[in-house]
């Protein structure tokens, strides 16, 4: 099943090689969800805090109790997601805390396999995904929802390039409510001949996931916990700004926020940049190929760089970006460069991504490296902006890009029509 995207694209026999590769990486993601447990959900007495974090939402919500309001005796910090992401948590809060632990790490973990085995070839997809998998681990660590979050914007793009306009608007509806950015997988709808359908099954979908919270919930305590909710998402962008970007924090827990490019600009200048101008240049960025290319639109490969593109996006110039979430801009990039044609310097880009957004955050590095040099000046950032920029400079100016290996021009519209049909 996983090779009929080659397979059926090409004529060609299944890619037997990379099936194989994808299921040992099934496996370590698997494997990957099982250690995240062990670490975090009370086996070794360390209990997740972002895990009982959602998993109180739940009950709070259920019970009419101000979801964004501070409540030390349930969790450390606050919570900062939608009501209908505390209703999502329905199948996992009222499981015992490792089992509830270890579903939800697994909807993370196996949907991003799921979603880069729809989106690419299986050797391409089996490269995306162990150039991934450190990022994967270190947000299913975290009981993070970044990695589910990616799935999501990858499937609503499988969607589109299917014609499926129904689970385009579904994933993204569903990405929104988890964290706002997947909204900008809209882009895409305007790919769309039929986008007034488009336009109103997503308003519809969005109408409906507001107000499932009130299968819990009523009306009147569901509007207290969304108004709640802006007052939090307010607070948050402002803070940042304030920050003393040269303060200690704790940074060899991962405690403080990245804020994107916003952030580095604070950081090198120690002036408090606000976050939207900058912001704004990088959507006109983002959005630039699709004006000067605009006869492109229909093109498979153009449109799947322009995803690769939009994961990196919202991660760097998200303003509440942290270092779980890179896990987004890295499958980004790996996608990016398992599509492109192998260079010497495409792959030292590569190589330095996964040495300074990976391994320079983990255990490899020595602690004090990794605190003061790493963590303090969000390094993660920088890597990432210079592969976004590549890519958009190649979206401007395509030339031929595309891979050497087994990689047609027609291939990724062919791939994602029949893959696993």
């Amino acid at each position: 099943m996983i090779a009929s995207g080659v397979g059926h694209a090409t004529g060609a026999s299944p890619d037997r090689a990379g099936v194989r590769w994808l299921r040992v990486m099934l496996a370590l993601y698997v494997l990957a969800v099982l250690v995240a447990t062990v670490q975090r959900g009370g086996v070794l007495d360390a209990v997740e805090n972002n895990f009982r974090i959602f998993r109180w939402a739940y009950f709070n919500l259920v019970q009419g109790v101000d979801l964004y309001a501070a409540h030390p005796a349930q969790y450390d910090d606050l919570f900062k997601y939608s009501p209908t992401f505390a209703l999502f948590f329905a199948p996992f809060a009222p499981l015992p805390f490792a089992l509830g632990l270890t579903l939800w790490n697994a909807v993370n973990a196996i949907g991003v396999w799921w979603a880069v085995t729809r989106l690419l070839p299986p050797r391409q997809a089996a490269l995306v995904l162990s150039l991934s998998f450190v990022e994967v681990l270190t947000a299913v660590q975290r009981a993070q929802s970044n990695a589910l979050v990616a799935a999501l914007i990858i499937l609503a793009f499988v969607a589109f390039q299917r014609g499926q306009l129904f689970r385009a608007a579904l994933a993204i509806g569903v990405g929104t409510f988890i964290k706002i950015f997947p909204l900008a997988m809209l882009m895409f709808g305007l790919f769309e001949r039929r986008i007034v359908r488009f336009a109103l099954i997503f308003v519809g979908v969005m109408g409906v996931l507001a107000v499932l919270p009130l299968a819990v919930t009523t009306p009147t305590k569901l509007v207290a916990q969304y108004a709640s909710w802006r007052a939090v998402e307010a607070s948050d962008a402002g803070d940042l700004v304030n920050e003393c970007v040269h303060c200690k924090r704790d940074f060899y827990a991962g405690g403080a926020l990245y804020g994107g490019v916003m952030q580095q600009l604070r950081i090198w200048t120690g002036q408090p940049i606000p976050n939207w101008p900058v912001q704004l240049v990088g959507t006109l960025l983002l959005l630039l190929p699709m004006v000067v290319r605009r006869r492109d639109r229909g093109d498979a490969d153009f449109r799947q760089r322009l995803l690769a593109s939009l994961l990196v996006y919202v991660v760097i110039f998200n303003h509440q970006s942290e270092s779980p979430s890179f896990v987004i801009a890295m499958l980004g990039i790996a996608i990016w460069y398992a599509t492109s044609e192998r260079t010497w310097w495409r792959t030292g880009l590569m190589v330095l991504t996964v040495f300074v957004v990976s391994i320079g955050y983990s255990d490899a590095m020595p602690a004090w490296v990794r605190g003061e040099i790493f963590a303090r000046y969000r390094l993660k950032t920088v890597p990432c902006v210079v592969v976004w920029m590549v890519m958009q400079w190649e979206l401007l100016w395509p030339g031929d890009r595309r891979s050497e290996a087994g990689t047609r021009p027609e291939t990724g519209a062919a791939a994602i029509a029949t893959n696993n049909t």
